[in-house]
């Protein structure tokens, strides 16, 4: 006779996710927990199980009571061995259970990120084709570029060349308007009335 997991968790008043650690940790013993499918897939445990969960239950509560908050998972192996002898070996759950809502979430998901992913490769192909586009127009361009550049560097050498003629003919109209006052000093030329 089996006893499903919501009797041993209200007789025991233990929380479900304790079993459910027990049963990773080899606590429970080599022997399989089934699951009830007339019971909507309720945890069910043998009689063996059953005594196993009891005695570990009655280990905690001691150590409760003595103020251990933090049960040693060696200590309760070393336990369990001596109280019922065997192996105790970590069990690897290769169950997945999976509601019908749950696929349907995934397929959502799936087609989301899908349509995300759909999105993200056509704005790659448009800055893609936008660089294309970008470095096309500068190949292009960039003779014209350097024509303009050649051009104005020739303009501004003739206007460099003009401010240094305009300037030498100010410096020799200014000397030769000194020379015709005769040479005044500093003060002279620069409070002169003209």
């Amino acid at each position: 006779m089996r006893v499903p997991i919501s009797k041993i968790t209200r007789e025991l008043d233990i929380k479900s996710f304790q079993l459910h650690k027990w049963e990773e940790r080899g606590w429970l013993g080599t022997e399989p927990v089934f699951k009830d499918p007339d019971n909507n897939g309720q945890r069910t445990y043998s009689k063996q199980q059953v005594e196993r969960i009891e005695y570990i239950d009655e280990v905690i509560k001691d150590q409760r009571k003595q103020e251990i908050h933090r049960t040693d998972p060696k200590e309760m192996e070393k336990l369990l061995l001596e109280k019922f002898g065997g192996e105790v070996t970590r069990v690897e759950s290769k169950e997945l259970i999976v509601l019908p809502t749950t696929l349907e979430s995934f397929q959502e998901l799936l087609i989301q990120q899908n349509k995300e992913m759909n999105a993200m490769r056509e704005m790659v192909d448009e800055l893609v084709k936008g660089q294309l586009e970008l470095k096309n127009y500068i190949e292009e361009s960039l003779p014209g570029r350097l024509q303009l550049q050649e051009h104005d560097r020739e303009l501004l050498l003739g206007l460099k060349e003009t401010m240094e003629g305009r300037k030498k003919e100010l410096d020799m109209a200014e000397t030769a308007a000194t020379e015709e006052e005769g040479n005044p000093g500093f003060f002279a030329r620069l409070f002169k009335k003209h």
